[in-house]
Order: structure tokens, then sequence, then C-alpha cells
């Protein structure tokens, strides 16, 4: 894993520290000086750096954290630019990770940043998860047994994962605590299925209830290209909401909501609802919207 030295023309008469401060100044009133030291001093990872991993990754070093582990393995392309954070004409065709690391490095220049760039997995997991605190899930839906391995390592390790889903024009937001409900049983994933059975598994644990049902065509999810509706600006909601509840556990300022609850907010619905799913994918309700499910997105089936 790489950790970045990137360096970007600025004020040279500024310290890093007073360059942090004067930074972070308009934060006050809102987060104390020793909370911001101790935002600084957070490492956060970000397994993926696409749709909703850059937005986290500059919503956070815009907050302050000052320590990042991220990674990707894939490039920018012209079809990533209606939603991730680093696409832009510019970028088509360069690395996300290495594009993002260097925006988090011009966002706060002092930050530490570690890159992998490479799928995460079971023989770099645990070099990925080095000394984090927190654990921000940005992986592709279709990139589940990544997702897992993400996952259960976090768990045995006692770190929280953050995560967000873009649905429709807004976000849910799952948060699972290393001692509660784990991933495996939120979603019903079990050893043995098929990457496409359990992004099915996953669509159904983060998308079968909320008003985007109203107005999404669900026809637009696609197993093979690894498509689905998105927009940016669902993704910007979802990357608010998660860096709000990590500022505020971090700071202790209250407990997250841990999956099997989680809350939800669609502006164009205009509503926010906060959501309790128990026994999580063994929730009778939960099971008949899987049976939905497999007749609503047809390609998603084995």
């Amino acid at each position: 894993m790489n950790v970045s030295a990137a360096k970007f023309d600025r004020d040279d008469s500024l310290s890093d520290d007073l360059f942090y401060a004067r930074a972070c100044s308009r934060h006050r009133g809102l987060i104390n000086e020793t909370e911001q030291d101790k935002l600084r001093n957070t490492r956060v990872a970000i397994p993926g750096m696409g749709g909703l991993g850059g937005l986290y990754g500059a919503t956070l070093a815009r907050t302050g954290i000052g320590r990042f582990s991220i990674a990707d393995f894939d490039q920018f392309d012209v079809h990533n630019i209606n939603r991730q954070y680093g696409a832009m004409a510019s970028t088509i065709g360069r690395d996300k990770v290495t594009v993002m690391r260097d925006i988090i490095a011009d966002i706060s220049p002092a930050a530490e940043i570690r890159m992998l760039n490479e799928p995460v997995g079971n023989d770099n997991i645990d070099r990925f998860l080095e000394g984090v605190d927190v654990v921000v899930d940005a992986m592709d839906v279709f990139s589940q047994t990544a997702r897992r391995i993400v996952y259960s390592h976090a768990r045995k390790r006692g770190i929280p994962v953050f995560s967000a889903a873009p649905l429709g024009f807004g976000a849910a937001m799952f948060n699972f605590h290393p001692e509660g409900m784990s991933y495996d049983e939120f979603a019903g994933l079990k050893d043995g299925m098929t990457e496409k059975r359990m992004a099915l598994h996953f669509i159904c644990a983060i998308g079968t209830q909320g008003p985007h049902l109203k107005y999404m065509d669900t026809r637009g999810v696609g197993a093979e290209e690894g498509a689905a509706p998105s927009l940016g600006l669902a993704c910007q909601i979802g990357a608010g909401m998660v860096a709000a509840e990590i500022v505020s556990y971090r700071l202790g300022r209250r407990e997250p909501e841990w999956v099997p609850r989680f809350s939800q907010f669609d502006p164009y619905d205009r509503s926010y609802r906060r959501r309790h799913r128990r026994w999580g994918a063994k929730n009778p309700v939960q099971m008949l919207r899987m049976q939905i499910l497999k007749r609503l997105i047809p390609a998603m089936n084995d």
C-alpha cells in the first residue's frame, strides 16, 4: 500500500498545523478545537472511490479527518461523470484511487493517505485496515465477495462500518456495529451464493423500502453491465448523511442507530424516515420483498 506524498502549491509561510487550523476555522460553533484535533487523528478506510467513495473522501477531508486508507482498482470512464466526484473530462482513463488521492491531498495537504490500487481481498485486507478507526463502505453493488471480506474483517477488529445507498433522489444510511447484527445477517448472504444472487440480496436489503419505489423504474437495473439508475445529487446526500454520523460518533456526541435500524432521506418526496427491520433478512415482510424483487428484476435471477 502506497502512502501519498502528493504536495501542492500553497502559501509556504503556513505550517501544516496553521494551514489545518485556518482551513477548519469555520467549523467553530459546531466543532471545537479539541474535537477538531480528534478528527485530525482519525483514520477512515474507504474501499471504493466511485460514486460515493470519492464524495466520502472529499467531504471528510473538508471536515478535517486527517488520515485515510483508500482503495480502488478501476479507472474513470465517461459514464461516471453523472455522479462520481473525481470523474471529469480531464480524468477519463486515469486510476480512480490516484485521482482521489490527489484531490484529498489538495484539500488537506498534511493528510496522511494510504493508497491501494488493487481489489480489496483476503491477501491485503489486514494491511488495508491497519490502524483504522472507521470503515466507510463505498463498494460497487456487484462486488459482494469483496464487501463480505471487508465487513467480516472489520467486525473481527472491532471497527464499525458506515454506509449509504443512493436511492432515487435521496439516500438511505446503514451503520454496522462490530458487536451488532452482521452484514451477512442483514442482507441474508451465505457462502456458496453467486455474485449475482448476493447482489440481489444486497439490493433487497437497501432498496426495497422507501418513497423512491413510487417513481423509480427498476428495469434500469442490469447485472451484466453492472448498472443501476443513479443521480449525483443522491450520492451527495448519502455522503453528507454518513459524514455527519461519523463526526458525531468519533466525537462521542451520540450513539448511531445501528442496523437493523436505518434511516432514509428523500428530498424529492420531502420525507425523512427512521426504520427498524427486526431480524434483518429473516424478517417475514423482508422475505416477501425478496420474492417480489426477483420478479421486478428478472435480469438478476440466476
